[in-house]
C-alpha cells in the first residue's frame, strides 16, 4: 500500500510539472495576443481621436468663412461619429474620461501647431487627414488591419 503511494506521489509531482508547464506557455500566448488587442485598440483610440479633432476644426473653418450650412452638418455628423468610437474605444482599454479628455486636448493643439493657429491653413490637415479619416468612419476593418499588422512586428 504504501508503495502505491509512493507511485503515486511520484507521479504527480513528475505531471504537475509538466501541466504547470503548459499553463504557462498558453498564459505567454494569450498575453501576446492581449498586448496585441491593447495595441490596436488604444492606437485606432488615437485615429478616432485625432479624427474626431480634425473635423471640429474643419466644421469651425468653415463656419467662419460662412460657407453653406450642409456641409457644416455633415463635418459635424462625422466629427459626433469620430468622438463615439474614440470614447467606445477608449473604454474598451479602461482609459478613463479624463485620459480621454487630455488626449483630445493635445490633439488640438498638435493639429492647431500644424496649421499656425490660421484657420486658412486648413488644407495642410486636409492634405495629412481627409483621406485617413474618411476611410475610418466608412469602414474601419482595413485601419485595424494596418495596425495588427504592426502590432504582430512589435510584439514577434
Amino acid at each position: 500500500m504504501k508503495k502505491l503511494y509512493l507511485y503515486l506521489l511520484i507521479f504527480f509531482l513528475m505531471f504537475s510539472n509538466s501541466f504547470a508547464e503548459t499553463k504557462k506557455k498558453s498564459n505567454i500566448i494569450k498575453t501576446n495576443e492581449g498586448l496585441i488587442a491593447e495595441y490596436v485598440l488604444k492606437n485606432m483610440q488615437q485615429d478616432y481621436t485625432t479624427c474626431y479633432v480634425f473635423y471640429k476644426i474643419g466644421a469651425q473653418s468653415v463656419i467662419k468663412s460662412n460657407e453653406n450650412s450642409n456641409l457644416v452638418e455633415g463635418i459635424e455628423a462625422s466629427s459626433n461619429t469620430s468622438l463615439k468610437l474614440a470614447f467606445e474605444t477608449g473604454e474598451l482599454v479602461n482609459m478613463t474620461i479624463e485620459k480621454m479628455k487630455k488626449k483630445v486636448n493635445l490633439e488640438i493643439k498638435k493639429q492647431l501647431i500644424i496649421i499656425k493657429n490660421d484657420d486658412s491653413n486648413y488644407s495642410i490637415l486636409l492634405n495629412k487627414y481627409a483621406k485617413l479619416c474618411k476611410n475610418i468612419i466608412e469602414g474601419k476593418k482595413k485601419r485595424i488591419a494596418y495596425w495588427e499588422k504592426q502590432a504582430e512586428n512589435k510584439f514577434k
